[in-house]
């Protein structure tokens, strides 16, 4: 069983130590799983991240790096469990565009209600207290209230989805199921009373509030704030969209508690694996920024626990990358896993609840979706306390050259990002054994 959200940060669920998260179905999961208090999405953008997570492949091996006009050479990993007899289905998100990755494929993404930049004619945006985003390309939906019960929300419809295709499966082979909400990303429009079930003023995203470092890399400083700014929200159109977002996560929590306690109720627990993982997360006002498309720890680090049966939950400091999830999960089921991507494997993390090996942990994509510079690849890596980012043009890029355009932070000594190192004499050993750490990932 594998549970998928969309954009979501970790200081959504309480298990990721958060005092002000309603979370107590989830919360309750991670109890009994491997939690990864530090897992890194390879894209922060959703359709190379979902691409990859499917593939066992990074971006610029799949040919996915941004959201549009890419098909891409990379196969999905599901195949194994439909060649090995599991019964393979995934409802709601899907944003990806290969077909056939599973059996049964049923997308849901938005109800008839509200679509990502408003609500649908017939609804008074007035009534419910929105967050509409003013800039001149985008208007997204950061906040406001779904405007029918809670039944007519798209998450709600596939948890029934779901349940019915349990029901009728054929009993007798195994399973491998797939619920992706597109919650919590936008339109962020909980249905009642999940709106206002959060006080705004418990929620503390830090920085939120405070101007942006001008330290930061010149794409970010002079190109993305222009796109994605959160400047342009008032302190109190900021809090009402934190108050919505935290509330959806509650409520996406009641709808995958629901499924889980009816699975329980039916016996079907007892021998699943269950995973928890979103594609990456979202900026809420930190670094002067909405939206996502940065390697910032509240975009790039996610969600992921998977429970395994008989296992031990635990808790495990050593980043990972979401790259692993179908590897682990082709391995904890006792399928073979293709010599390719054996490495990525967590299983015996999972398994042992013991710490996987260190290793840097890679992120990318490219600002293709907004023409930007869109030949040039931006890669993050992490390694112990350093994050290098900059844009890639193969084994002959000089990080220190104008165009590289990097940052370079130490998240023991600076774990908000806010003094880029990259131009430090220094750390100048440190930025060239990072680069190297990209090189051998190519």
């Amino acid at each position: 069983l594998w549970l998928m959200t969309d954009e979501q940060r970790t200081d959504s669920l309480g298990c990721y130590g958060s005092p002000w998260a309603r979370t107590p179905h989830l919360d309750r999961l991670a109890s009994q799983a491997a939690l990864f208090e530090t897992a890194v999405t390879h894209a922060p953008v959703c359709v190379p991240a979902r691409t990859s997570m499917l593939s066992g492949k990074r971006p610029h091996e799949t040919g996915v790096c941004w959201n549009t006009g890419q098909e891409g050479p990379w196969n999905p990993l599901t195949h194994i469990f439909r060649d090995h007899g599991y019964q393979t289905a995934t409802f709601g998100k899907q944003h990806y565009t290969k077909a056939g990755v599973f059996d049964t494929t049923v997308g849901m993404v938005l109800s008839d209600a509200v679509h990502y930049f408003g609500y649908e004619k017939g609804y008074d945006e007035a009534r419910f207290d929105t967050v509409k985003y003013p800039g001149e390309r985008w208007q997204w939906l950061f906040g406001g209230r779904f405007p029918e019960p809670a039944e007519n929300t798209t998450e709600f419809q596939v948890v029934d989805a779901a349940s019915d295709w349990l029901e009728q499966r054929d009993s007798e082979r195994p399973f491998f199921l797939r619920l992706s909400f597109n919650g919590p990303h936008t339109p962020v429009v909980p249905p009642a009373p999940y709106d206002t079930l959060i006080d705004p003023g418990e929620i503390e995203v830090p920085g939120a509030f405070s101007p942006p470092d001008d330290g930061a890399p010149a794409w970010e400083r002079e190109f993305l704030r222009e796109q994605q700014g959160s400047h342009l929200l008032t302190e109190a159109q900021l809090r009402r969209a934190h108050q919505c977002y935290y509330g959806l996560v509650s409520f996406l929590d009641d709808q995958f508690g629901r499924l889980l306690n009816w699975m329980e109720q039916r016996g079907l627990l007892e021998n699943t694996i269950i995973a928890y993982v979103s594609d990456h997360g979202t900026h809420l006002g930190d670094h002067g920024m909405m939206q996502k498309q940065t390697f910032y720890e509240p975009v790039v680090s996610v969600p992921f626990f998977i429970r395994a049966p008989g296992g031990t939950g635990c808790r495990l400091r050593q980043p990972v990358e979401t790259l692993s999830l179908l590897p682990t999960l082709i391995d904890l089921a006792g399928l073979p896993v293709p010599g390719d991507i054996a490495p990525l494997s967590l299983g015996d993390t999972v398994r042992h609840a013991r710490e996987p090996q260190p290793r840097a942990v890679i992120s990318e994509f490219s600002q293709e979706t907004w023409d930007y510079r869109p030949d040039d690849r931006l890669v993050m890596v992490r390694e112990g306390p350093w994050k290098l980012s900059l844009f890639y043009r193969g084994p002959d890029t000089d990080p220190f050259s104008a165009w590289s355009d990097g940052s370079l932070y130490n998240l023991d000594r600076d774990p908000l990002e806010q003094d880029n190192l990259i131009q430090d004499g220094g750390c100048r050993p440190v930025v060239s054994r990072l680069v190297e750490e990209i090189q051998a990932r190519e």
